[in-house]
């Protein structure tokens, strides 16, 4: 006969944690002027890209590419997009109101 004791199931507790991003970039800071967006069922692919410097460009004749290296690839899950899109127009936001009309040599950056 098997034993049958009534064992209550564990209680669910609900934590509490702060998320703190470290602004030392793990991978080193890398610069890009060049972005690129894709996307699957299953996730978002941000590409982001260096294109060569201007005197390159202005040797381009009608019809050539122009092969972009591929610094970073970083792929997201679809639920993380709108938190995204919400933090670069507030962001976007913020710095149109600090540095619009500033002369460049007058601006900084700001962390939001």
């Amino acid at each position: 006969m098997a034993d049958k004791t009534n064992k209550a199931a564990p209680k669910k507790e609900t934590v509490t944690v702060n998320i703190i991003p470290s602004l030392e970039p793990k991978l080193g800071r890398v610069y890009s002027n060049y972005v690129q967006v894709s996307h699957s069922q299953y996730d978002f692919t941000i590409r982001f890209g260096d294109t060569p410097p201007g005197g390159d460009v202005v040797r381009l004749k009608k019809g050539d590419n122009i092969t972009i290296p591929n610094i970073v690839e970083i792929v997201v899950v679809p639920g993380l997009i709108p938190a995204i899109i919400k933090a670069l127009d507030t962001n976007y936001k913020a710095f149109l109101d600090q540095f619009e009309g500033t002369p460049k040599k007058d601006k900084g950056t700001k962390v939001h």
